[in-house]
């Protein structure tokens, strides 16, 4: 049987994959990449929380629906699982927060389509707005790291959730 802690590793593994990516590209060349990789780097993280919460992660695009739905259930009493109610605020947080990258569905990959043609990734977000996207992430980044330490997956993961500090402290 898998333990879900494991499952949670690979996902985090894999964000901070997306986020080694970003750090190698150039905010005046490929902000639509940089997006595409911040929505990635959420959305994998997001599955560590699920698979952390003992849920397997849907093959969706915004886990954070399915992250709510968790909470939602615990909140109501219909399942079992024990959250803490800090846990359930700062989880909340991150879903909402969250829900701002996911939003930006395909536009990061295929820019925006008017009927005059087609306004490329790079034309579509500003690099303030890129700035902003990493403020984000960075915010998500340091909430979990404080979620994935009380769960103590942080003392099978050190170095990555060391390295998930960093990036929510902006030190990386």
């Amino acid at each position: 049987m898998v333990n879900n802690f494991d499952i949670a590793s690979g996902w985090i593994r894999l964000a901070l994959e997306d986020w080694r990516v970003i750090g190698r590209l150039s905010v005046k060349e490929n902000r639509g990449a940089i997006v595409y990789h911040v929505q990635q780097f959420v959305e994998k993280l997001l599955r560590a929380v699920i698979s952390v919460l003992g849920f397997e992660p849907k093959q969706v695009h915004n886990p954070s629906w399915q992250l709510d739905e968790i909470l939602s259930d615990v909140q109501l009493g219909e399942i079992e699982e024990k959250i803490s109610p800090d846990d359930i605020a700062l989880l909340e947080d991150v879903s909402s927060v969250a829900k701002t990258l996911e939003d930006e569905r395909t536009r990061p990959r295929y820019g925006v389509r008017h009927a005059s043609g087609v306004t490329t990734p790079n034309e579509y977000y500003s690099e303030d707005a890129i700035m902003q996207f990493l403020d984000d992430a960075r915010f998500i980044s340091g909430a979990l790291v404080r979620f994935f330490e009380k769960s103590n997956l942080c003392s099978r993961m050190r170095l990555e959730c060391e390295f998930l500090g960093k990036i929510g402290r902006g030190e990386a």
